[in-house]
């Protein structure tokens, strides 16, 4: 325990108040006094008071023997509440009261708390209180502030306890969990892939059944059928094992708010609800975040596994630097050669397509590319708002510019081969699940 500072009491300011009030108006007194003792009175208290307050806080140099246990829940969620659990235990055979104050992280919300505690002698007492987590990724609380009153109330003593705990602030689940708008299909066609072939190859054998009407027949397994004298038919399922690989911005682009949540918020939700269907659904997964911090994550198997993603990326913020789209494909490429279905999650304007037209390119190689651009809501806001002055028509006519342009470069990737989705931010999840499950029904992998 280490000493922090130590303060006046309410209770040794009272009394110096009166002191120097007596010192001011005995000179008025002296002309009825006989003599001239009264007049020393007041420096006798004066000095009685500085014995008194030395001698108070050489007494209560000593720190209190109290000892802090902390309990936080397993999970912190972003914007979410939380209760902590601290525990004060009085390790004397003497009372003490005292006040704490839990030294937090600076982007932690508290609510208010009643801080004042009186301990008897070897008590033990349990006090709770709410914070919120204003910043995902690696906290620390760093101790606990007590103040003691001295033994004669003079002073105001502060120590600090360092019990410092580390705890991961994760995303929000509660924002993870809200998919309004998922329901497994895409149309495919509006997302740039003109044609495609369901293979008959591509499909897993999963059981034999009894036939249903309106079946096709090739579906009937005819050796089973006479065997049972019924009709008997095949059934598959969707082929497993295969490899998504998801390549998410970090870059500037991200960094924009979008109501409580950012953009790469948003993304990183997605990410993760994303993550867990691939994952249940049997394939593998892999990850690469570019632009502010290149973080990879290889070769990840089973719903269980989950767990690896948020801990790989729950730390990670976009910084104010441009992505590197080709630098990124670059090294997905030399990484992870093999055939992947490529999630591409990021914030397209009219300058980035001359990079990304060239690293698509160079996907293409190997792996089916989807890109998933989130859709900036300013450029709605300004058309729709009125047209009333000279700057509002600028404003008006440049965002009709830029707005033209991205789906121009849009129909440049379409016609590249590359599917294309642009969605609004909070329908992100939705989104990303869908496209992913659509082209796996359509057994395009």
């Amino acid at each position: 325990m280490k000493l922090v500072s130590i303060r006046p009491s309410p209770r040794l300011l009272k009394i110096s108040a009166f002191v120097l009030l007596v010192a001011a108006v005995m000179p008025f007194f002296d002309i009825l006094a006989q003599t001239n003792f009264w007049q020393f009175m007041p420096y006798v208290g004066l000095a009685a008071i500085i014995v008194s307050a030395s001698l108070d806080a050489i007494m209560s140099k000593k720190p209190p023997r109290v000892t802090i246990n902390r309990e936080l829940p397993d999970i912190l969620s972003l914007y979410q509440k939380a209760s902590i659990r601290l525990q004060l235990i009085n390790e004397s055979n003497e009372e003490i009261s005292l006040q704490w104050i839990e030294k937090l992280p600076n982007d932690w919300h508290c609510e208010p708390y009643e801080p004042d505690t009186h301990l008897g002698p070897n008590e033990k007492q349990h006090h709770q209180y709410l914070i919120t987590p204003n910043m995902r990724g690696l906290a620390n609380i760093e101790g606990t502030y007590l103040r003691v009153v001295s033994f004669l109330s003079l002073w105001q003593i502060c120590w600090i306890v360092n019990y410092s705990t580390s705890h991961k602030v994760y995303p929000n689940f509660a924002a993870i969990s809200d998919l309004t708008g998922l329901n497994g299909s895409v149309n495919l066609q509006q997302m740039g892939l003109k044609k495609f072939n369901m293979r008959g190859a591509g499909m897993d054998f999963l059981q034999l059944r009894d036939y249903r009407e309106g079946e096709s027949l090739r579906q009937i397994d005819w050796r089973a059928s006479s065997r049972f004298n019924k009709l008997i038919s095949k059934e598959f399922q969707e082929e497993k094992n295969q490899h998504i690989m998801i390549m998410l911005d970090a870059g500037r682009r991200m960094r924009v708010q979008d109501d409580e949540l950012s953009y790469f918020e948003h993304s990183l939700n997605a990410l993760i609800m994303l993550s867990f269907t691939a994952l249940k659904n049997g394939d593998n997964l892999s990850i690469q975040s570019f632009g502010s911090e290149s973080r990879w994550l290889n070769q990840v198997r089973g719903a269980k596994n989950v767990s690896r993603v948020m801990h790989h990326f729950y730390d990670l913020y976009p910084e104010k630097i441009a992505s590197d789209y080709v630098g990124a494909a670059q090294e997905l490429m030399t990484k992870h050669p093999k055939r992947s279905l490529v999630l591409l999650v990021t914030c397209l304007r009219d300058e980035d397509f001359d990079d990304l037209l060239v690293s698509v390119k160079l996907l293409q190689e190997k792996h089916l590319v989807v890109i998933i651009s989130i859709q900036e809501p300013i450029y709605n806001s300004i058309l729709s708002a009125p047209v009333e002055k000279f700057a509002d028509a600028l404003d008006y006519a440049s965002a009709t510019i830029l707005q033209r342009n991205i789906e121009i470069n849009i129909k440049r990737l379409k016609h590249q081969g590359v599917i294309c989705i642009q969605t609004k931010a909070p329908l992100l999840s939705a989104s990303l699940i869908n496209s992913y499950l659509s082209i796996k029904k359509a057994g395009l992998l």
